[in-house]
C-alpha cells in the first residue's frame, strides 16, 4: 500500500500529472481527452521495456485491434506530447 511498492504505477501517475497538473479542471475532460492522453503516455518508450512502448508490448500480446477497441492508439515517438496543451489548448 506504499507508493514505493508500485513504482510503475507511480511513473504513470507522474506522466498524468505532466499533462494535467494540480489545479487544472478535471470536470471538463471528455473520454476522448482521456484516450488521447493515454495514447501519448503509452507511446512513450520505457527503459523497463527495453526501449519499447507500453503500446507496442500490449499490441504484441493482444493485437492492435484490442488496443483500438480500448480507445488507445499509437502515437509516433517524435510526436508524443506530455504537456498540458495536449488536451487543454482546445478547451
Amino acid at each position: 500500500m506504499q507508493s514505493c511498492q508500485k513504482a510503475h504505477i507511480e511513473n504513470n501517475h507522474n506522466y498524468v500529472r505532466d499533462i494535467i497538473p494540480n489545479g487544472y479542471p478535471l470536470d471538463k475532460l471528455s473520454q476522448s481527452d482521456i484516450d488521447l492522453m493515454f495514447s501519448h503516455i503509452n507511446s512513450t518508450p520505457r527503459l523497463s521495456l527495453n526501449d519499447k512502448t507500453p503500446y507496442e508490448v500490449f499490441s504484441f500480446f493482444y493485437g492492435e485491434e484490442t488496443a483500438n477497441l480500448l480507445g488507445v492508439s499509437q502515437v509516433p515517438r517524435d510526436q508524443v506530447i506530455l504537456k498540458p496543451h495536449l488536451i487543454f489548448s482546445k478547451n
